[in-house]
């Protein structure tokens, strides 16, 4: 027994200096700091989900690669905690408790949707939680810890029906149609505003309820109005593909436009490839087929996940990473109100979509908003997207 009780503190002690070597004299071994993702994971909208935790995990690896972060004189190696709430607001409240409860997490990317960021607020805001939701109902002067990562629907908008009036002079009679939500609401608004901007008539603005599969009746008032465009009103890709094969099989010949990219094999098969030719987007790079940094992150992300893993959204979580990742750095810091402030007044040129980035405040009269300094312009075309035109926009 004292025989084997020496074996072990011998194999231990040699643990001990095998790790106290490796870390070189005078070193420590890095400490960890976690970054939470709460969105979908499982359920329908997995498919958009999940892409986005791949590339938070892909930069977290790279910055680690590269010898991690420095903060305080430590040195950390980040960590990516992943919570699943299948974007349901009531999954986003069990996930978000198990990441702030749990997991200690400060900096969160998530959730997405109005309804699932207004759900979680109260808990982040009183916890000092910071959270970047794919929202447009979101931030506010009231709620100091939440970011809006992603352009607003009036900044969209704005780009797209500029586009449209220039190279679609045709089109003088406008119609959306979108779901009603805090999001469809602010959508449709801003597509109402832009259309009338460029001097459109906004012939018909119709709601229809989450789980709704037929529009005959929407679109029966729709068409009435003899409208030039609709706009889904970046309705997800199944309610999009719906409206766009249910207004054709009625007779409806004109344009289509969303400031939202549907997956092209949803409307391949929702919609049907010939009725959603001609759909104009206002959406983000053709990476497969962009430029040669698009091309180069597209084929990293396919070599380690497999191309049918593949979805644009995995840009957001990996761009999210490696600007959040320099902040706690700048500010030497993990503070949520020292970290707010540096990213509020911050700036950056994304590395993979070429655009510069940073948070502006004309849509939420607070420093919360992402902006981007272009947006791009893609059509359907053969059953897939192709890139048009890119729109600089100014400041």
């Amino acid at each position: 027994m004292k025989r084997w009780l020496a074996s072990l503190v011998f194999v231990l002690m040699a643990v001990a200096l095998v790790f106290t070597a490796s870390c070189g004299p005078g070193e420590e071994a890095a400490k960890t700091y976690k970054l939470g993702y709460l969105g979908p994971l499982t359920g329908p909208a997995a498919y958009g989900g999940i892409p986005i935790r791949d590339g938070m995990e892909m930069a977290a690896e790279e910055i680690n690669e590269a010898g991690g972060i420095v903060v305080g004189g430590e040195t950390y190696m980040l960590q990516i905690v992943a919570a699943d709430d299948k974007m349901l607001a009531e999954g986003s409240v069990t996930a978000v408790q198990q990441l702030i409860y749990e997991e200690k997490v400060q900096y969160i990317w998530g959730p997405i949707g109005s309804s699932c960021a207004l759900a979680v607020q109260p808990i982040t805001e009183e916890n000092r939680v910071v959270i970047f939701t794919m929202s447009l109902a979101a931030p506010g002067p009231e709620y100091p810890y939440t970011f809006s990562y992603l352009s607003s629907a009036a900044d969209r908008a704005k780009v797209g029906y500029q586009w449209l009036k220039e190279n679609h002079p045709e089109v003088e009679r406008a119609a959306s149609i979108a779901e009603r939500n805090p999001t469809g609401e602010a959508v449709r608004e801003s597509a109402r505003a832009a259309a009338e901007a460029q001097g459109m008539e906004v012939v018909a603005a119709e709601y229809y309820e989450l789980g709704t599969t037929d529009f005959t009746p929407f679109l029966t008032k729709v068409l009435a109005k003899n409208p030039d465009l609709i706009d889904p009103c970046s309705a997800p890709a199944g309610p999009c593909a719906l409206i766009i094969k249910q207004a054709r099989e009625m007779g409806y010949e004109g344009l289509f436009y969303t400031s939202y990219q549907p997956q092209a094999e949803v409307l391949v098969v929702g919609a049907g490839m010939e009725n959603a030719e001609g759909l104009i987007a206002c959406g983000g790079p053709i990476y497969q087929t962009g430029t040669p940094e698009q091309r180069a992150f597209y084929q990293k992300y396919v070599d380690k996940y497999g191309e049918e893993a593949w979805y644009e959204s995995v840009s957001l979580g990996y761009g999210w990473v490696k600007w959040i990742g320099p902040i706690f750095e700048e500010v030497d810091s993990f503070d949520p109100d020292l970290v707010v402030e540096a990213l509020a007044n911050s700036e950056r040129k994304d590395e993979i979509t070429g655009a510069t980035v940073r948070f502006g405040e004309e849509t939420y009269g607070i420093r919360r908003e992402y902006q981007l300094d272009r947006e791009w312009i893609n059509v359907f075309r053969n059953g897939e997207w192709e890139h048009i035109a890119i729109v600089e926009r100014e400041w």
